[in-house]
């Protein structure tokens, strides 16, 4: 006889199932891979003739799916369509997905590397490239939609990553220096890190830099450049959650959320390198092995969206019910936020995407801005 019973929260790994050995959260996340992305429904235990296992519940395009999980081992034994199709009409044979008003911009830029927004300006973008940082504007209402108004040499070669603060932006080297430099290209400060950087953030005031490097998540001083501290395992991802703790992603995926006293929260263990790492409207997202993940800090994955033909995304961007991921050098695609649905590469894109940023310059409308590996910038209406 099968016995089964619900989760009103998901629990951390074996709390009250007796036998397992997988927690609900990592047999979400198994499920979700297996099945090649979804969004969570539910989950529900089921015991029969002495084995338990997880009844993983989750929406994927327009059907209704169970994943059926071995709580012991972690196993997914089955994956089964529910038969319940959802209202949402789906027509296999629509073109491919495209977008909406499109600029392109072609620089020498030999090399994009990243690509954010401005802190205190909506239509000013920061651009990564192999001599410094670019200055780009994007204002749809001009002729010219899209210009390069400064490319900022720094002296320090190639600058990998880029983080906006107020009245300017910070830079992380690959040879592992970060700077900041104000919004007419002066260099405030310049610090060395103990090894280079995988990825630079800075906390809401702009008080603050994270950088993620295999001496572990160091943490400098946005006014002055003084490392505040350093320390802890290799870190491949950082980022800061709002209350200012620190979620760091270890190179076998690892999520580690620190308090402001060092002390670790919450881990979740999840197996997948990860690429990179952002805070957006109060999830958190990482990229990598497996696609674009979905996180509830403190709980586990809710939704992954795949790439069929790649098996790492390194970049991807969210705005208003779509999401889009990039197989490097390749192409952009398509999906669904809410039912995490596949929709296709998108239509029109230039050749060689690398790095993709959501920008609202009129503070309202979101733009896909794209780097192409070629040194080329595109950007798109979302909508």
């Amino acid at each position: 006889m099968r016995e089964t019973s619900a989760w009103d929260t998901m629990p951390v790994a074996g709390q009250d199932v007796p036998g397992a050995q997988v927690g609900a959260d990592q047999a979400v996340d198994l499920a979700l891979r297996e099945a090649g992305g979804g969004r969570l429904a539910g989950v529900r235990v089921a015991r029969e003739f002495g084995r338990v296992s997880y009844l993983v519940q989750f929406v994927r395009g327009t059907w209704l799916c169970t994943a059926t999980v071995d709580a012991r081992t972690g196993e997914v034994t089955a994956v089964l369509d529910d038969g319940a199709r959802l209202p949402t009409p789906l027509d296999d044979g629509r073109p491919a997905p495209g977008l909406g008003g499109r600029a392109v911009l072609r620089t020498d830029l030999r090399t994009v590397w990243d690509i954010r927004g401005a802190a205190d300006d909506p239509a000013v973008s920061y651009v990564a490239t192999d001599s410094g940082v670019a200055v780009v504007v994007l204002r749809p209402d001009r002729a010219r939609a899209l210009s390069l108004e400064a490319h900022l040499a720094t002296g320090f070669g190639a600058t990998r990553q880029v983080a906006p603060l107020p009245g300017g932006v910070a830079g992380a080297t690959a040879d592992g220096r970060v700077f900041r430099l104000d919004r007419d290209g002066r260099l405030r400060w310049e610090t060395r890190l103990p090894a280079p950087p995988y990825t630079l953030a800075a906390d809401q005031a702009g008080s603050r830099l994270l950088i993620a490097t295999n001496a572990g998540a160091v943490e400098v001083d946005a006014a002055s450049g003084e490392m505040r501290d350093a320390g802890g395992g290799p870190v491949r991802a950082a980022e800061y959650l709002p209350d200012g703790s620190r979620l760091l992603a270890g190179h076998r995926g690892d999520l580690i959320l620190v308090g402001a006293n060092a002390e670790p929260r919450w881990v979740w263990t999840q197996g997948e390198c990860p690429e990179r790492l952002w805070l957006q409207d109060g999830r958190a997202y990482l990229t990598g092995e497996g696609g674009l993940k979905e996180v509830v800090v403190g709980e586990g994955v809710v939704a992954r969206w795949s790439e069929p033909t790649a098996e790492t995304v390194e970049s991807a961007a969210v705005a208003d019910g779509r999401v889009f991921t990039c197989a490097p050098g390749s192409h952009v695609s398509r999906h669904g936020y809410a039912t995490a649905g596949y929709d296709g590469p998108v239509a029109g894109m230039p050749e060689h995407p690398e790095v993709l940023a959501v920008v609202r310059p009129d503070g309202d409308e979101p733009w896909l801005l794209v780097g192409h590996r070629s040194g080329l910038l595109s950007a798109h209406v979302v909508n």
